[in-house]
Parts: structure tokens; C-alpha cells; sequence
């Protein structure tokens, strides 16, 4: 096992691990250490507590690992690691020899470069990312309409004849893979989807929930227009604003687009019946070409999802056509629900590293901890009682409390737009 500096947020995994019962040995191979470095970390917890754990201030030593050797060495030394992350020590020293301008200096052994090296571990090696726990959204194939639908942006696509480039919204019903909706977006270029938001998203579906209701679930990939951040370290306005109309958030398993396989498949066909050796003038046409081709497909063309036994989707789910739960834009305020939020954001808690002028970055804007902490890692969860975030050190004792317009209602439903749709 290499062996390497620890840091506070490791530390701390490393004695909740172990008071959950598990070995120092499996705590040592998984997190990569060296089995000594997790020993001496739980010792000195038991014997320091939590705060035993905190980093300390380390003043330059006199004369440091590779002191005595020319600066050149040093420089050149950090400078190929920084280049060539995946050399080795021996790589290294082989490098340094061939090196012209260090000929006639003194190279230093295999265990002071080793040792050297390592005081630059955190600049060298990437960060890990902190732990954020977040709701299980695992759950078995819908078996009725309206159950679950998936949600996917079709990639970027050059319509024929007007040269636009277009990126679908695509909503399909996965009991029966019929598909509800299909919203042309028209975007700059492919790999520029400048203009689209979760806002733009919001829109969309309070158009496909007026057409049919308010589904119990919606599955969606890691899409930042759908999730607020691709690593699920916030809760995106989309995702709030669905749990307040009482709808489920959905995210599929990372690089798994067999979890969205109803939508998925709709893409491939929507492409094969609606773009494929047409040309449009309008990009309005292709909004309506999609229209009529999902209609066509819901009422009349046979179907090959399971449910449906060939038949079309309409005639196989009869109550495809009947919503769960009607919807209006009118009476949105009304069917919205802030404790629904508030149950979804207390299912949530946050680590994050206070920076060294005391602040932690959450929802995308810093908020000040205090600099006795920096270095240190804080948990957050959110208090449904008091609809603040609690900030809290690793012991439990309570730091500050944050207050975030993003989780107000006047926010998530777009009434009292604060700033722009955040990311994550």
C-alpha cells in the first residue's frame, strides 16, 4: 500500500468506519492505506477524541527532504511529477540522470525523493471527492400509466434542409413506452446548449402535465438540466420542485442508460420516423412532425414494449389516457407542497472542507463557518422544523445554522427568481 498524508475528511471516515464495526484491515484496503497509517489514526482518536483528528499547523522544517541537494534538483524533480503524474520514484531518478542541465550534480537516493514527494501529495494527487448522503432512488418497473416516466434530452441533431441543430426533450410512460411528449429545443451549435436551463426544463413538463397529469415518479439520467449537478452534491431546483408537486425523483445508476431503456428507444425511433431523409424549413415543422408521430404511435402503431403484446399503447392501457392526478398551471401553487420539500431535503446530508478563510461552499455559494475550523471537515443536514441548514462538526456539536432562498417556494416555483438556475 503507498503510503501518504492523510486528510481530515479521511480521518474522520476512517473512525466512523470503524465505530460501525468494521476491521481496520477492510478500512485499509478500501481507502487504499497502508494498514499502520488507519491503526494510528483510530488510536489517536480513542485517545484524543475527534479533535484529536484536526489538522495542525506545521511550520517549514530547517532543512527539509532534499535540503542539501541543489535547488535545481528539487525543481526539476516536483516539476516532472506535476508533468508525468503515473511515474514512479525509479522513473524519476532515471529522468533526472539523463537530464543535461543536472549533469554534474548530486542525485539524491530512492527514499528522499520518496519522502520528498510526499509533502506535495494533496497538489499531486486528486481529491477526493466528500461523502454526500442522498435518498435511495431505487424502485421496481412501473406496471400501470402514469406510474414512472423517463426523462432524456436527445442529443444534438441537424434537421434537414434549414441546417438548425435541435435537442428534443423527450417524456415516455415506462408501463406502457408510450411517448407523451417531445419539445423541440433549438440550440447554437452541437456541444452549446447555451439557452437551456432547468427552467427551460420546468416549462416543458408543466406543459406535458397539463396534457396528462402528475406521474407518481420520474426517472431521469445525471444530466446537470435535470439533477442541478452531474455529482449529485445538491438537489437541483428540478428535482425540489417535483417533490413539492409530490412526484418522486428518479436518478439512474452512473453509466447506465439501460435504467432509461423506454426512452432510450424512443429517441432511435422519434430520429428514424421524424428526421431521417426529411427536410423542414421551419423548425417549428419538426415540433409538429414530432406531435403527429407520437400521437401516431400512442393510438395506432403496434408496439413492441412487453406491456402491450402488440398492440398500440392506448389499446393495451386503456387508462393511459386517464391522468392520476390532473394538473393546471393555474392551480400549481395550490397542488404544491413546501413540507414535501422539506421531507426530501431532510433525506439529505453534506460534507464540505472549510476553506482556509472559513467558509464552505453549498448550493453553489460560499457561507462563512468560522476560520477555527478551517482545514476541517463539517456536516450539513437540513432542520424541516426550522427550514435552516445545520452546519455541525464531526463530534456533533452544532456550529451555525444557514438559511438558503434557493429551498423557498417563491424560488423553486420560478415566482421570485433570486439568480440564475443553479447548477450544483
Amino acid at each position: 500500500m503507498s503510503q501518504r498524508e492523510t486528510t481530515h475528511a479521511e480521518r474522520v471516515t476512517i473512525v466512523e468506519r470503524r465505530l460501525a464495526n468494521e476491521t481496520l484491515q477492510v478500512i485499509a484496503a478500501d481507502m487504499g492505506f497502508n494498514y499502520y497509517t488507519v491503526r494510528k489514526w483510530w488510536r489517536i482518536y480513542r485517545r484524543e477524541s475527534w479533535q484529536g483528528l484536526e489538522p495542525k499547523a506545521k511550520g517549514p522544517p530547517q532543512v527539509g527532504h532534499l535540503g542539501k541537494f541543489s535547488p535545481l534538483v528539487k525543481y526539476v524533480t516536483l516539476r516532472l511529477k506535476r508533468q508525468h503524474p503515473g511515474w514512479g520514484v525509479d522513473k524519476l531518478l532515471l529522468e533526472l540522470e539523463r537530464r543535461s542541465s543536472l549533469e554534474g550534480q548530486r542525485l539524491p537516493k530512492r527514499s528522499t525523493v520518496a519522502a520528498y514527494l510526499a509533502k506535495f501529495s494533496k497538489r499531486l494527487r486528486r481529491s477526493r471527492r466528500l461523502l454526500t448522503r442522498r435518498p435511495k432512488t431505487t424502485c421496481a418497473k412501473a406496471q400501470e400509466p402514469h406510474q414512472c416516466w423517463q426523462m432524456d434530452f436527445k442529443g444534438e441533431e441537424v434537421v434537414g434542409g434549414c441546417r438548425a441543430v435541435v435537442m428534443p426533450l423527450m417524456v415516455c410512460d415506462e408501463a406502457s413506452g408510450a411517448p407523451l411528449g417531445g419539445v423541440i429545443h433549438e440550440v447554437q451549435a452541437k456541444g452549446r446548449r447555451t439557452g437551456l436551463s432547468q427552467r427551460s426544463v420546468q416549462g416543458d413538463l408543466r406543459w406535458v402535465f397539463s396534457k396528462w397529469g402528475l406521474p407518481d415518479a420520474i426517472r431521469t439520467d445525471r444530466d446537470p438540466l435535470f439533477v442541478g449537478c452531474a455529482r449529485l452534491q445538491w438537489p437541483g431546483t428540478l428535482q425540489l420542485w417535483l417533490a413539492g408537486l409530490g412526484i418522486r425523483p428518479i436518478v439512474n445508476r452512473a453509466y447506465r442508460p439501460t435504467d432509461n431503456a423506454i426512452v432510450e428507444r424512443n429517441n432511435r425511433t422519434w430520429g428514424e420516423h421524424v428526421l431521417l431523409g426529411q427536410s423542414y424549413q421551419l423548425v417549428e415543422q419538426v415540433q409538429h412532425e414530432t406531435d403527429q408521430s407520437f400521437a401516431d404511435r400512442r393510438e395506432y402503431l403496434p408496439s413492441r414494449n412487453v406491456g402491450c403484446n402488440g398492440l398500440p399503447p392506448a389499446r393495451a392501457f386503456p387508462t393511459l389516457n386517464v391522468p392520476r392526478r390532473p394538473f393546471a398551471v393555474e392551480q400549481e401553487t395550490t397542488m404544491f407542497d413546501l413540507k414535501r420539500v422539506d421531507e426530501y431535503l431532510s433525506q439529505w446530508e453534506w460534507r464540505r472542507k472549510v476553506d482556509r478563510t472559513g467558509r464552505i461552499s453549498l448550493a453553489d455559494r460560499n457561507h462563512a463557518v468560522g476560520k477555527a475550523y478551517k482545514g476541517q471537515v463539517v456536516k450539513i443536514h437540513f432542520d424541516p422544523r426550522t427550514r435552516e441548514f445545520v452546519c455541525s462538526h464531526v463530534d456533533g456539536h452544532e456550529i451555525t445554522r444557514l438559511t438558503l432562498s434557493q429551498v423557498s417556494q417563491e424560488y423553486i416555483l420560478g415566482t421570485a427568481q433570486i439568480d440564475p438556475d443553479l447548477g450544483g
